[in-house]
């Protein structure tokens, strides 16, 4: 299977699952693809072709048997290059997505085993987001924004969206998973929300407080 089309059936799976959707429409692939909908149709129909995907006319696509099965190892590949870069060899978590796209698609299925041994088996990547079992289809903890949480609050970091300007921001501020938030002051008007960690303030956007995840204690 070419690089190209391991991709699609990653990003196919991880609409399906993150979105709870039974069918995938082509715009939303070619949206988190960033490719053209004449890409997206040509890709559609060699998928099918190749019995990953089923096409139904006007609503859909989804992942066959066949299909899911490459794209769960696709994800749990990626997510665990990602743990070993951060954990093993320093790398920055805002920098290791790039890294385990390119080794993702290379790794043998006895490396990634020994990976994942030398990892303590991990259940959750470098972002918080949980690692699929080598035939287990990827669930998500049911986690809340920050953005839904209150003044008087104290929000425990679980997840964080994969996005580098995010995770940059950050670093640059030390908040990381299993960091504890209180929450101060929320603006309704600017949807300014003003947290305290480590004895300082910091106000975040509700851009910022949508792509943080966690658990109100």
């Amino acid at each position: 299977m070419y690089r190209a089309e391991e991709d699609y059936i990653k990003n196919i799976y991880k609409l399906t699952v993150e979105q709870n959707k039974e069918l995938v429409k082509n715009i939303e692939i070619a949206y988190i693809m960033e490719s053209t909908d004449q890409t997206v149709n040509e890709m559609v129909r060699r998928l099918a072709t190749k019995k990953l995907i089923t096409f139904i006319p006007y609503k859909g696509v989804k992942l066959t048997p066949k299909g899911l099965k490459e794209a769960i190892r696709l994800v749990r590949n990626h997510r665990l290059w990602e743990k070993y870069l951060v954990e093993k060899l320093n790398y920055p978590w805002s920098k290791v997505h790039d890294e385990a796209e390119r080794l993702e698609h290379a790794s043998s299925d006895d490396l990634m085993s020994r990976i994942y041994d030398s990892l303590g088996q991990p259940v959750v990547c470098a972002h918080g987001n949980p690692i699929p079992g080598v035939k287990q289809p990827l669930e998500y903890d049911t986690l809340l924004p920050l953005s839904q949480s209150k003044v008087g609050d104290k929000f425990l970091v679980k997840r964080v969206v994969d996005q580098r300007r995010l995770l940059e921001f950050l670093d640059k501020h030390h908040i990381n998973l299993g960091i504890e938030l209180s929450i101060i002051k929320h603006d309704e008007f600017t949807k300014l929300y003003t947290i305290r960690y480590d004895d300082k303030n910091l106000d975040l956007t509700e851009i910022i407080t949508d792509k943080i995840y966690g658990t109100i204690l």
